[in-house]
């Protein structure tokens, strides 16, 4: 589930949005009424997305704390707010954000908004991967699926093993299986993960779940993953350093 941080000094707006979003299936966190609120929630939480209101009260506003953000914590935003005159665009414009909604805005222009902003943020992380590859995104430490015009986030920590079928890719976790169109190097590229140690041609495996590994055969929990004898001889050299 995408994890979203509002922050918006006007408490009825707040609690429209708040409203909109829940619908909409994303994770919102507390929200932050201005910049001191919004710094704390960012020094304990690391949200996928910012919605953050240019118009805060207190000294600083939304660009200041824009700002900030780019510094220190390296989270994409999107501004909300009732200001589209040219300086304030301006203004906004140097700090890069992901997106730019004008209020008033409807439940479909929120949800517009954000999931451009994920496809955006796609498009500067992936740049070296294929136009049909990159439907599907990694950001941090998440893989976000695509599903038509919305994503889901997975964390990368559930995943047990990956299994290539063709030109698509079987994501294996716990509790079911994801499929997606990508080749099994590129999405290993992509992920950039150590945990993640490829043990044949068609699996990799996540080593955080390995159980046991013989010389044909590796167990991730109570699953058999087969390896190869190439493959093997690296997961013993990784295994002797770990």
């Amino acid at each position: 589930m995408v994890k979203i941080l509002l922050v918006e000094d006007e408490g009825i707006i707040a609690a429209d949005m708040e409203n909109m979003l829940s619908k909409m299936g994303y994770d919102v966190l507390e929200t932050a009424m201005d910049y001191d609120e919004a710094i704390e929630i960012l020094e304990v939480e690391t949200p996928d997305l910012i919605l953050l209101d240019v118009n805060l009260g207190g000294k600083k506003d939304g660009i200041d704390l824009a700002e900030v953000i780019n510094e220190r914590f390296k989270i994409p935003f999107i501004f909300t707010t009732s200001y589209s005159d040219g300086p304030t665009i301006e203004r906004a414009k140097k700090v890069n954000p992901t997106n730019y909604l004008v209020k008033p805005f409807k439940q479909e222009q929120l949800f517009t908004a954000i999931e451009m902003a994920l496809f955006i943020i796609s498009k500067k992380t992936e740049e070296d991967t294929k136009p049909e590859e990159s439907d599907n995104l990694v950001i941090k430490d998440a893989l976000f699926i695509k599903d038509k015009y919305r994503y889901t986030k997975l964390p990368l920590s559930e995943i047990l093993w990956i299994k290539a079928e063709g030109n698509y890719v079987e994501i294996h976790l716990a509790d079911r299986k994801e499929i997606i169109r990508n080749s099994l190097s590129l999405f290993l590229e992509k992920l950039k993960k150590q945990n993640f140690f490829r043990t044949h041609k068609s699996f990799a495996v996540n080593l955080d779940y390995l159980t046991r590994f013989e010389p044909t055969v590796v167990y991730i929990l109570n699953t058999e993953i087969p390896i190869s004898k190439k493959y093997a001889e690296e997961l013993v050299k990784r295994l002797e350093v770990m």
